[in-house]
């Protein structure tokens, strides 16, 4: 990955608070804000000291955030992998999600041997992937872009699969912090085996709830299904959001 010869611009970008744009804006938000509220108390200091006022939100949307900026097109694929139907998930090398986050979490298991920008840098990586790997369609089909290509109607207007769980489901159904953080209670030994698990594992389980999202059974989108799938993202909001602490945690908690 060639993503360090970027790193001095990046870090010029990083250097003052940015406004994100726009799994969307909401999606990240959430994510973020569920880690936060897991977080200890010396690791919530040592992370906003890196961020260097920059928020949360604002980190977690800071990928997205550059997508505009055409000079940053190298780091699109970061955001996804995509493993045609029928063809297991696995960690692979090079550009995509998989690859990126556990690169991203060994730099940061040696964050003290990392300048501050960089840290800030592998920061906004980890609370932007952890969010993307957790939305299903991220870890997709090529055939069809992870659902870029694949049409609906939805409210009446058309949309592909991707956008409606990246935001218009959560957009559709005003999904708020307090619906994620509401939708399972978790015990500690869950959320110890949720937070136990691999990148790859992961990214196993989110592809695992793809034949339940393109059971459209056509093009209109039922009530009945968007009921369903939202429950799916609120769910994987909070399990993101869990996972994202537990990686913080064991990270900047170090003896």
């Amino acid at each position: 990955m060639k993503k360090i010869s970027v790193l001095f611009v990046l870090t010029i970008l990083l250097l003052s608070p940015l406004k994100s744009l726009a799994w969307g804006e909401k999606g990240h938000d959430y994510v973020a804000e569920v880690a936060f509220k897991q977080l200890d108390k010396k690791t919530k200091k040592l992370i906003l000291s890196y961020l260097d006022g920059m928020s949360i939100d604002e980190a977690a949307n800071w990928m997205d955030a550059i997508k505009k900026d055409r000079s940053y097109d190298k780091l699109k694929p970061l955001h996804y992998v995509n493993f045609e139907k029928g063809v297991a998930v696995k960690d692979t090398c090079c550009d995509n999600i998989i690859a990126t986050l556990n690169e991203t979490i060994a730099k940061l298991k040696n964050y003290k041997s990392l300048s501050k920008e960089e840290v800030k840098v592998q920061l906004c990586y980890l609370f932007h992937l952890i969010g993307d790997l957790h939305q299903p369609l991220h870890v997709g089909y090529g055939s069809d872009k992870g659902g870029n290509s694949y049409q609906v109607q939805f409210n009446g207007k058309g949309t592909n699969l991707h956008g409606l769980f990246d935001y218009g489901i959560i957009e559709s159904e005003n999904i708020k912090l307090k619906d994620c953080l509401r939708v399972k209670k978790y015990s500690e030994e869950e959320i110890k085996a949720l937070q136990s698990g691999s990148v790859v594992d992961w990214a196993i389980e989110s592809r695992s709830y793809l034949q339940g999202i393109y059971a459209t059974n056509g093009a209109l989108l039922t009530s009945d299904y968007v009921t369903a799938n939202s429950q799916l993202i609120k769910n994987q909001i909070l399990k993101g959001g869990i996972r994202l602490a537990g990686l913080l945690n064991g990270i900047f908690n170090q003896a």
